[in-house]
C-alpha cells in the first residue's frame, strides 16, 4: 500500500489531537514515549480525520485486525475506519484511563502508542504474534503473553516510562491479570491436571492463590489487591482478599460456564460473560443486591473495556454488529456496536 500524502496525513494526526483532548477532559495534553527499546514503526496511519465528538475510547477490533476509534455514547455509537492499514498489526489493546494502546506488529515487534500521538514506538521484539494483551485497570501495566506458552511479558511504567521485563511459569499458560500495583495473576494447567492460579508480587514473591477445575476469567479490581476469578468447570465467581476466597456466584444465581471476569472502575460492580449460555451476570460486590443476570443476541467472546465506569465490549463488530454491555445503572444494558461498513 502506498503512503498517504503528506496533506491527509497531517489532518488525520490533527483530528486525532482533537480526539485525545476530548478523552483528557482538560486533564492536559499527554506526551508521546521517547524512550523507544528497538525501531520506531514504520506503520502509517491512514489519512481519515478523528471525530471530537463524544468518544468511546480506541477499540481493538479482532474480526479484521484493525484498531479503530468507537465514538458515541453506549447505545448510540460510531465505529470509525482504521487508523492504520489492514494487516499492519497483528494484535492490540486500549487502556482508556491512560490513552494508551499496546500493538503487536507481524514481526514481533511491541509497539506502545499514547493519544494524541499517532506515531508508536517499540518496547519489545521477538514477541509472539498470537498474543493477547490485558491491561491493569487504570493501564499503569500490561501483561503480553501467548495462551499456552510458559512466559509473560510483563510491561511497567505506562505510559511515560515502559519497561519490560519477562515472567515465567511452570505450565502452559491460560490466562494473566495485572493489577495497579503491579501484582500479577498466572492462572496455568489445563482440563486434565486443573489450573492453578499464582500470585506474583511487583517484587518477584510468588504464592499460591487458588485451585480451580476450569478457567474462567480473571480480573483485578481497580485500586485494590483484590481479585476476581471464575471457576468454568464449578460454575463459581470469587473475590479474594488477602488469599482469602468469598464466593460471589453459583450456578444457582445464574453462573453458566463463566468465560471472562470484569469489574467496574468504582469498584461496585462485576461482570461475567458465560459460554454456557452466552448470558452475562452482574454481581453488586457491595452486596446491597442480588446478582442480576442478562441476555445478549451473541456468544461473548471478551469483557474488554472501553471509556466509562462498566461499560465493556462483548464481541467485536465486523459484516454483523458488535456488542457491549453498560452494567453501572439500574440494570445492565446490553447494546449493539454497528458493524464494519463496506470497503473500510
Amino acid at each position: 500500500m502506498k503512503s498517504p500524502s503528506l496533506g491527509p496525513r497531517l489532518a488525520q494526526i490533527a483530528g486525532v489531537a482533537s480526539f485525545g483532548m476530548v478523552l483528557l477532559s482538560g486533564c492536559g495534553t499527554v506526551t508521546p514515549s521517547s524512550l523507544a527499546k528497538g525501531p520506531a514503526s514504520t506503520n502509517t496511519p491512514t489519512g481519515t480525520n478523528v471525530s471530537t465528538g463524544a468518544q468511546m475510547g480506541l477499540i481493538w477490533n479482532s474480526s479484521d485486525s484493525t484498531l479503530r476509534t468507537l465514538t458515541g455514547v453506549p447505545g448510540s455509537t460510531q465505529l470509525g475506519p482504521p487508523l492504520f492499514p489492514v494487516g499492519a498489526y497483528a494484535a492490540g489493546a486500549f487502556a482508556p484511563l491512560t490513552q494508551t494502546a499496546l500493538l503487536l506488529d507481524p514481526k514481533g515487534n511491541l509497539q506502545i502508542m499514547i493519544l494524541p500521538s499517532l506515531v508508536p514506538s517499540t518496547v519489545a521484539q521477538s514477541v509472539s504474534r498470537s498474543s493477547v494483551i490485558a491491561f491493569s485497570p487504570h493501564g499503569g501495566y500490561a501483561a503480553v503473553f501467548a495462551p499456552g506458552s510458559t512466559s509473560v511479558l510483563m510491561v511497567t511504567g505506562l505510559p511515560q516510562a515502559p519497561a519490560v521485563s519477562t515472567v515465567s511459569a511452570s505450565a502452559a499458560i491460560q490466562g494473566a491479570a495485572v493489577s495497579d500495583a503491579g501484582t500479577m495473576l498466572l492462572a496455568t494447567g489445563g482440563a486434565s491436571t486443573g489450573v492453578t492460579v499464582a500470585s506474583i508480587s511487583a517484587s518477584g514473591t510468588r504464592s499460591s492463590l487458588a485451585s480451580l477445575a476450569g478457567y474462567g476469567g480473571m480480573s483485578f479490581i481497580a485500586g485494590s489487591e483484590d481479585s476476581l476469578i471464575g471457576d468454568a468447570a464449578a460454575n463459581t465467581l470469587s473475590r479474594y482478599h488477602g488469599g482469602v476466597a468469598t464466593v460471589l456466584a453459583t450456578h444457582a444465581n445464574g453462573l453458566n460456564q463463566p468465560l471472562a471476569v470484569a469489574a467496574s472502575q468504582d469498584g461496585h460492580w462485576a461482570v461475567t460473560a458465560d459460554q454456557g449460555d452466552g448470558s452475562l451476570l452482574r454481581v453488586d460486590l457491595t452486596g446491597a443486591t442480588a446478582p442480576a443476570q442478562s441476555t445478549c443476541a451473541c456468544s461473548p467472546t471478551q469483557l474488554l473495556s472501553l471509556s466509562g465506569n462498566a461499560v465493556f465490549e462483548l464481541t467485536p463488530p465486523a459484516a454483523t454488529p458488535g456488542w457491549m454491555i453498560e452494567a453501572d445503572g439500574p440494570t445492565s444494558r446490553v447494546l449493539f456496536i454497528p458493524p464494519v461498513r463496506g470497503g473500510q
